[in-house]
């Protein structure tokens, strides 16, 4: 419920503050006095865009506040869900500076325009000429029915299952897409690991066998070096072992009168065993060293081969090879596991399916239960605002396609008048008609739902007399349980107010303002009797205004 609406420098409003009535409000005044302009400050705080042009003094900064009792609407998920500090009395405000900027606030929270959009859509309900379209559309047509057939629980029950069985749907999709492709990857996988387990590949390997290639190279080379350097060493005449022995022989005589050729003897008899270690090494890698061009073959083959591998797979090492190896035998075991889980996804999906078919058909059932009641009423309701032929049918037709509201399509076929067929709402009805059925609509399951404020923008236009006796009369109703804001030409309408605001205007030399002020019984009175005859009403026309006011 709107409690109030502050607005400061809009268009031609320079200040206003209106305290609305939790049941009827009714805004009244003269053609072009601004009543549009109200409209569109309550836009703003709903979401709407705004231009630098609606500022009065370009110098100052727009501002519109909104106070909202918000306690029977259940907004609380969405004050969590957006990080909103939550409060049964919620302030919306918007400030737009000169420069064009535009800032919007829930409960002093800057928030985006989707943010104030959305909460906006479940506080005011504007209903005008234009927005009356939205009879035409199914959704809302939909909404209608459920909320006279009382669906509440069964639609709760359908979407729970409805977003289980979404959330399989896309898994299983998923799964599908990837199964295929790694389908389309085993032969190729095989084929990778085939050539690779073919290669029986060893870590570390590739050094040692650029090693070995190295020594059956140079085979020949090394085997003569080895067996000469070991000869020299110790094996041929005058050999170095040879040499170091008869110094020694010559030094020890005298080693035992000089202590430092005892240690230089010493030295020389450890150099004769690192020779003779030596040489022997020599001789056993001169032993071993054999040309083997068989075995030259097969390790050139070999590197080859693991260099083209590396290569291929843009690698570095053979253990880089391995690590490729073992992951790709984890992807073609995970194709085997994948088929598993989508064979659980598919049971689950078929599940929900079964699931959200009968509660779909549930919902089917309460709606076509509803279907007859729902036109006889809505039949009742336009006799009362002066359609006594018109005709309301409802086609509901089921379908095999799960949507968020169930498997029925909707459809409205209206009939203004005897004789004519019925057809699509858009096809047959006029503005005004469309607001009378709005109107009607809204009325009659206002005590089912808790509807946000409705503000009628001058829904009466085409009406009068009798007809609009009996508009503000469903109105009347409409208000005794919801919070109705209209703007109306029509004393009936305007009689019939628990508050009501007059709009109008004042210029000065350089100005022109908007004011709007709250009618007193008596000022009330004067602006129905105006609405009735214009200015300087008779004393007939005055009791006439007080017979609408009762």
């Amino acid at each position: 419920m709107l409690q109030s609406l502050y607005i400061k420098n809009y268009a031609i409003i320079e200040e206003a503050n209106i305290p609305f009535h939790p049941k009827l409000n009714i805004i009244t005044g003269e053609t072009g006095a601004g009543k549009s302009i109200l409209m569109g400050a309550l836009g703003l705080i709903l979401g709407e865009r705004a231009e630098t042009k609606v500022l009065h003094q370009a110098s100052e900064k727009c501002v519109v506040e909104g106070t909202f009792d918000i306690r029977l609407y259940k907004l609380q998920s969405y004050f969590e869900q957006n990080g909103l500090d939550y409060d049964s009395t919620c302030i919306i405000r918007r400030e737009i500076a000169g420069n064009g900027k535009s800032r919007a606030f829930i409960n002093d929270t800057p928030v985006s325009l989707q943010q104030l959009k959305e909460l906006g859509s479940n506080l005011v309900d504007i209903v005008s000429q234009n927005q009356t379209l939205e009879l035409n559309n199914r959704q809302f047509q939909l909404e209608v029915l459920d909320a006279f057939a009382e669906t509440n629980d069964v639609l709760a029950q359908y979407k729970h299952t409805y977003t289980e069985w979404r959330r399989t749907t896309k898994l299983l999709d998923e799964l599908t897409a990837r199964e295929m492709q790694a389908r389309k990857d085993e032969d190729y996988i095989k084929f990778i690991l085939q050539e690779l387990s073919e290669a029986k590949l060893i870590p570390g390997e590739m050094p040692l066998l650029e090693q070995q290639l190295e020594i059956l190279s140079h085979a020949e080379q090394i085997k003569m070096a080895a067996a000469q350097c070991a000869g020299a060493l110790t094996n041929n005449e005058q050999s170095v072992a040879d040499v170091l022995s008869g110094l020694k022989q010559q030094l020890t005589p005298v080693a035992k009168h000089h202590s430092g050729i005892q240690n230089l003897a010493n030295r020389i008899q450890s150099t004769l065993i690192e020779l003779k270690d030596i040489s022997d090494e020599l001789e056993q890698i001169a032993e071993k060293t054999e040309a083997d061009p068989q075995k030259l073959a097969h390790t050139e083959e070999r590197l080859q081969l693991l260099f083209n591998l590396q290569k291929k797979h843009h690698t570095q090492t053979t253990d880089e090879l391995i690590t490729l190896q073992n992951k790709l035998e984890i992807e073609l075991q995970s194709i085997g596991s994948l088929q598993n889980e989508l064979i659980q996804i598919q049971k689950e999906k078929e599940t929900y399916e079964t699931e959200l078919a009968q509660k779909a058909q549930q919902l089917s059932d309460k709606r076509k239960q509803a279907v007859s009641k729902m036109e006889k009423a809505v039949k009742q309701l336009l006799k009362q605002v002066q359609m006594p032929d018109a005709v309301l049918e409802i086609q509901l037709t089921a379908t095999s396609a799960f949507t968020e509201s169930g498997s029925d399509e909707i459809e409205y076929r209206f009939s203004a008048n005897k004789g004519t067929p019925l057809q699509p709402m858009n096809k047959v009805a006029s503005g005004g008609e469309l607001s009378r059925v709005m109107l009607c609509i809204k009325s009659l399951i206002n005590d089912k739902v808790a509807l946000p404020s409705i503000v009628f923008d001058e829904i009466d236009t085409g009406i009068s007399g009798e007809a609009a006796l009996k508009v503000s009369q469903v109105m009347k109703q409409h208000a005794a349980s919801h919070q109705v804001i209209a703007i109306t030409h029509l004393p009936q309408i305007a009689g019939k107010a628990d508050a009501h605001f007059y709009v109008y205007k004042t210029s000065s030399k350089n100005a022109t303002y908007t004011h709007i002020k709250q009618l007193n019984d008596n000022e009330r009175v004067e602006e129905i009797a105006r609405m009735l005859h214009g200015e300087n009403p008779s004393e007939k026309v005055i009791e006439a205004a007080r017979e609408l006011m009762g």
